[in-house]
């Protein structure tokens, strides 16, 4: 149990068991002024009806610079960030609905214009038409997880340039001296012999194109020099070649003024979504597009394969928590959906640079 289950489970005993406990004695209302005033997570109640916020800790003016008066008796969805707002509605009616709440993520807005995101775990109490809502910052263990992102792809990068100039150097030497080889036994053993010295000399090349393309999808080089459009066709063609299917990339928007960092975790999207099509779609046609539309972008990649299981929401892998914590890195929105015949899309909206 983390200790913000142990924060929100002392909040609910304290609400649901304040007489039987302590008789209503002053103990049990300075114990209780204790635990809310010095909490460093965001507590709350709200009206389970109108979504008023009716009584804040001091941990909301620390966390997000309002003072309390200038958020008591307003509704908690107009400090929610807009792409958030949706989802956040969707949880609101659960907790309406009776349910508890565990472990929400969205945006809400700092008195500076910037959003902070918090995690939420709330309850609501029928009988007093509240909800009670626990709020810790995440801001900086999402800037830990982005670091490490970062790491893995400096290391992804390296490896596939290590491999390239390393690995790959070193077949296509030894591919050179089975040509040489080959040449030689002709002259001297016989052609039996030379065929199968031939033979050796195209595995190898086989080889050197294999660890070539495994180097590119490791460091997809195309970024800087053709642009992430061009990168989407090197990774359509690599595909085409590993697994023996028909996959497609169009670009009809070139964003070359976009940070390197945005175009690889764009890239690292469609990487990731190509390849849940082929491993876990069993899709042997794959169509990869990135467009723009006013001042947004979108990448999608739509397939023909088996499509999503009925309850693949709630076992999400690892791959697919992956692309969506790249998409909000870059404050983009991703939806996965089944396609209306047969496979599934994922499409990821980013912004453009102004």
């Amino acid at each position: 149990m983390t200790e913000l289950d142990k924060q929100f489970n002392s909040l609910d005993r304290e609400l649901e068991q304040p007489v039987s406990r302590y008789a209503n004695t002053q103990e049990a209302k300075d114990d209780f002024a204790q635990f809310f005033a010095h909490s460093l997570d965001l507590l709350c109640s709200a009206g389970l009806d109108d979504g008023y916020l009716k009584k804040l800790n001091p941990a909301w003016t620390t966390n997000l610079g309002w003072r309390t008066k200038d958020l008591l008796g307003k509704p908690f969805i107009d400090f929610v960030h807009a792409d958030d707002r949706e989802s956040t509605l969707a949880e609101v009616a659960r907790l309406a609905d009776g349910e508890a709440v565990i472990c929400f993520q969205n945006r809400c807005r700092h008195l500076d214009g910037s959003y902070i995101w918090l995690q939420w775990h709330a309850r609501p109490h029928p009988s007093r038409r509240r909800i009670y809502a626990v709020g810790r910052d995440m801001m900086q263990r999402m800037r830990h997880e982005q670091e490490i992102l970062e790491i893995v792809d400096r290391e992804r990068g390296r490896l596939g340039r290590d491999m390239h100039d390393g690995l790959c150097q070193t077949l296509a030497g030894i591919a050179a001296l089975s040509a040489t080889l080959s040449r030689k036994l002709a002259a001297t053993v016989g052609s039996d012999v030379s065929a199968r010295a031939d033979e050796i000399n195209k595995l190898l090349k086989d080889a050197i194109g294999d660890a070539r393309d495994m180097a590119r999808g490791l460091d997809p080089i195309g970024l800087d020099a053709a642009g992430l459009g061009g990168a989407l066709e090197t990774l359509a063609i690599n595909v085409e070649r590993l697994f023996l299917i028909s996959c497609s990339a169009e670009s009809h928007y070139s964003p070359g003024d976009l940070h390197r960092e945005v175009k690889t975790h764009l890239f690292r999207i469609a990487q990731e979504a190509v390849n849940n099509s082929v491993v876990h779609g069993r899709a042997n046609r794959i169509a990869i597009k990135l467009n723009c539309d006013d001042s947004l972008g979108v990448l999608s990649i739509s397939d023909n394969g088996t499509g999503l299981p009925d309850d693949w929401s709630d076992a999400k892998g690892m791959g697919m928590r992956t692309m969506a914590y790249r998409a909000g890195v870059i404050n983009a929105r991703l939806d996965v959906q089944a396609s209306d015949a047969q496979g599934t899309t994922v499409t990821c909206t980013f912004p453009l640079p102004a």
